[in-house]
């Protein structure tokens, strides 16, 4: 029986720990939210956020329910070739009267039967099918024509059934068993692409949640060098260097900052929250109320990439759903090809063999050879001394044919209109890899770009500031630098997070995400 591939070990070979992590999230918590529910912040790696998310993640287990549910139509479709065993035992009287006295000791007689039978049947792979019969009557009656009394009689009987043209071979017999089989590797591709889509998506979300920190400790940088700067101006104007009026621009800025800092302190919750959802923590429980702190910071380390056209490859080979759209092919294929047999004529090979014997009681003393109770009976069954066989073909031909001929021209049009969509889906994941190859390409450019601009900003702040101490500036053209700078620091930490996100989506469109992580399937031990 095959092995499915439907719960999740998250292999940490590359961390310090080296375990294996269970694949179910009541079995062990995260390392980060084992943390005491006393502390006021939630500590989060990227693992550990990744571990939450394939641990907890409901829609994941909602998708295994679909692989046990596949497993089972397997077995559903093997029951066919399950052989059926049954018996039957009846009794019947009756007492009839008569009018020819010769026949019955009295003016009426009685009949009494007595029946066991039994049957095993079963549908072979090649088409055919067989019915082995074991029937066995016990007859009691006052009837003089009936020499016998009681009369036993016993028949040992084989049926078989093969069909020669239409319905035969061992490929169109199982059809629904490898109909079924692809099934459930469509499921097993489909539950890849599940945990391939979540683990990106909450390796996203991380991200996101690192720029929006980052980007408030921007922020309240700025904020401090505007705050700092009120306190500057207010000095020069007590000693009569500069003009009251310079201090309302200092103030409006200060109160400007603190509004963008109010919008980066809540875009960090909303994020947050979006972290905490996917990971399934309940916001009303002791973690859902606590501060996310990311423990990994945003990293700039540009690697060599695959040639594209490698990477292209990589894709058609390991995107689940291109593969499970193969497997999609491979059933209307099999369908085609059972259509196609319906074309030909029903011609079925019938043949039937048995043994059969009789014995009773020879009431008339007559000296019959088959007196003897229900063992003589046996025996002169099991002598091969009586017997009965049938063989010959059966054929049948509806004129015409037009439902097989409909039903093989739909299938093979339903193929062709699948492989063109596998034609589409194969334009969209080469696509898809091209733009998430560039987007690295232009990403890294991106952070050297902005790395340049931001020192750039900051040799032409600390500039204006020197100008500003003698005069040859004023306070609006220092903040707007000021400005200047904070932008172009949160444009570089956006870069670097852009950078991170661009390499998520590559691995996501290539589908080696699970391979980054060291994420395998465990095939499940068959029940």
């Amino acid at each position: 029986m095959l092995r499915y591939f439907t719960l999740i070990t998250l292999f940490l070979a590359a961390f310090a720990s080296g375990g294996v992590v269970p694949a179910r999230a009541e079995e062990v918590p995260s390392p980060a939210l084992a943390a005491s529910p006393g502390s006021e912040v939630l500590e989060l790696s990227l693992r550990d956020v990744v571990e939450g998310a394939l641990k907890n993640n409901v829609s994941i287990i909602v998708q295994e329910f679909d692989q046990q549910i596949r497993e089972q139509d397997i077995l559903d479709r093997m029951s066919i070739f399950d052989p059926s065993v049954g018996g039957e035992f009846s009794f019947d009287w009756e007492k009839r009267p008569t009018t020819f006295a010769p026949q019955s000791k009295t003016p009426d007689y009685r009949n009494e039967n007595l029946n066991w039978n039994f049957f095993v049947k079963q549908k072979v792979v090649t088409g055919g099918d067989y019915e082995l019969t074991f029937n066995n009557s016990r007859n009691v009656t006052d009837r003089s024509s009936q020499p016998l009394d009681p009369l036993y009689s016993s028949e040992l009987q084989l049926d078989l059934t093969q069909p020669l043209l239409q319905n035969f071979g061992v490929d169109n017999n199982k059809r629904e068993i490898y109909i079924a089989t692809n099934d459930l590797k469509i499921s097993e591709y489909d539950f890849n692409k599940k945990v391939i889509d979540t683990v990106s998506d909450a390796e996203g979300v991380y991200w996101d949640l690192v720029f929006s920190i980052e980007d408030l400790k921007v922020k309240q940088k700025s904020l401090q060098r505007a705050k700092d700067f009120e306190n500057r101006v207010r000095a020069q104007v007590k000693v009569g260097t500069l003009a009251p009026l310079e201090i309302l621009q200092a103030q409006s800025e200060v109160a400007s900052r603190e509004e963008l800092l109010l919008s980066a302190d809540n875009l960090i919750e909303d994020t947050e929250d979006s972290l905490k959802n996917i990971i399934n923590i309940d916001f009303n429980g002791a973690h859902g109320l606590k501060k996310v702190r990311p423990l990994d910071p945003p990293t700039f380390q540009p690697e060599e990439t695959p040639q594209l056209s490698e990477s292209i490859e990589e894709a058609l080979k390991k995107r689940p759903e291109y593969l499970a759209r193969k497997m999609e092919l491979e059933n209307k294929n099999i369908i085609v090809k059972y259509n196609e047999n319906q074309l030909f004529p029903a011609l079925d090979l019938i043949g039937s063999m048995g043994l059969n014997g009789i014995s009773g009681n020879d009431f008339n003393n007559q000296g019959s050879s088959f007196d003897g109770g229900y063992g003589k009976d046996l025996s002169e069954m099991f002598s091969t001394e009586f017997f009965q066989w049938k063989v010959g073909v059966r054929l049948s031909y509806p004129i015409g044919n037009r439902s097989a001929k409909s039903r093989l021209a739909a299938s093979r049009l339903e193929a062709a209109q699948l492989l063109m969509d596998m034609k589409d889906l194969e334009k969209q994941i080469i696509v898809e890899v091209r733009e998430a190859d560039r987007q690295i390409e232009t990403d890294v450019k991106r952070v050297q770009a902005t790395r340049v601009a931001r020192q750039l900003a900051q040799e032409k702040l600390s500039a204006e500031e020197k100008k500003f101490e003698v005069g040859l500036s004023t306070s609006f053209n220092v903040l707007e630098f000021q400005e200047d700078l904070a932008e172009e620091q949160s444009k570089e930490i956006k870069a670097i997070i852009d950078y991170n996100k661009s390499r998520i989506k590559l691995r996501q469109v290539k589908a080696t995400t699970l391979e980054e992580h060291k994420i395998k399937m465990a095939p499940r031990s068959d029940s």
